[in-house]
């Protein structure tokens, strides 16, 4: 906006709504219409209410731009304000996330060069990193979060794969790739699920035998690698088997070494 605000917004007595749009900066459609009421220094009297979009994704703001006036809603104490407030339908033409749903967050700050250029190098860019590279990156950097994390990592994947192309990719994809690499895990930790109850299904009287004759041998229990290995279950699917027979009361273990115990009540569930 042009007009510096002196004074603090506060929040209008009108309810918010949704926006309808997709939000510029992520392409979030979590966005929200709010008004807002603020008094401008540059006009004597201007006190009024303004529309202001919130993404609840991404962290972007900006504020409404007006198409049609109305009288503004003010408390019977009130002064009448010298400025029309705007209406209900103004045209915002960019975006804000608001934390709690009530007053809306700052922009984000931009990423650093430093960030920036760790950004690239982790992307594997193989070309000189110029002023002119920095400042063409620095959006997609600013919403590729911290290192290391999720974000990050959808982020780093995104920028490799466009090695070779003139443009930088859109911020929305940090945010699409990101949501598809949680959606893939979340498959893949549940097809791991289904495969260690079918293991632990056909196992579960194997595996006490296994444990009961190692007890009875060396009267200490198997360690869960020997007992998988005995099963001939290997890789990520053995200790996840040997969770789902603990949940289902076919071994209990404690935190000593060599707990690993059949359980006294434990009964096979009819096929």
């Amino acid at each position: 906006m042009s007009a510096r605000v002196d004074e603090v917004r506060t929040r209008s007595s009108r309810a918010r709504h949704p926006l309808g749009k997709p939000c510029r900066a992520c392409g979030s459609t979590s966005t929200w219409v709010e008004w807002r009421r603020e008094v401008e220094g540059s006009r004597p009297g201007g006190a009024g209410e303004w529309p202001y979009a919130v993404c609840e994704t991404c962290g972007h703001a900006a504020k409404g731009r007006l198409t049609q006036s109305r009288p503004p809603a003010q408390p019977a104490a009130a002064a009448p304000s010298a400025e029309p407030a705007p209406s209900a339908e103004a045209d915002v033409d960019d975006q804000v996330v608001a934390g709690d749903g009530r007053r809306g967050r700052p922009q984000r700050p931009k990423a650093s060069d430093e960030r920036v250029e760790e950004l690239l190098q982790a992307a594997g860019y193989n070309r000189a990193i110029t002023p002119e590279v920095l400042e063409a990156h620095r959006w997609f950097a600013t919403h590729a979060g911290e290192p290391g994390l999720p974000r990050w990592k959808a982020a780093v994947a995104l920028l490799n794969g466009a090695q070779g192309r003139s443009e930088v990719p859109h911020v929305r994809e940090i945010y699409g790739e990101e949501k598809r690499r949680r959606e893939a895990k979340r498959a893949r930790a549940a097809a791991m699920r289904k495969q260690a109850g079918a293991l632990a299904d056909d196992h579960a009287e194997a595996a006490r035998e296994h444990v009961a004759r190692v007890w009875a041998e060396t009267g200490a229990g198997p360690t869960w690698r020997e007992l998988a290995s005995a099963l001939g279950v290997q890789g990520p699917l053995a200790s996840a088997m040997i969770d789902v027979l603990h949940r289902r009361g076919v071994l209990a273990s404690t935190k000593e070494p060599r707990s690993l115990a059949v359980t006294p009540d434990w009964t096979p569930t009819p096929s």
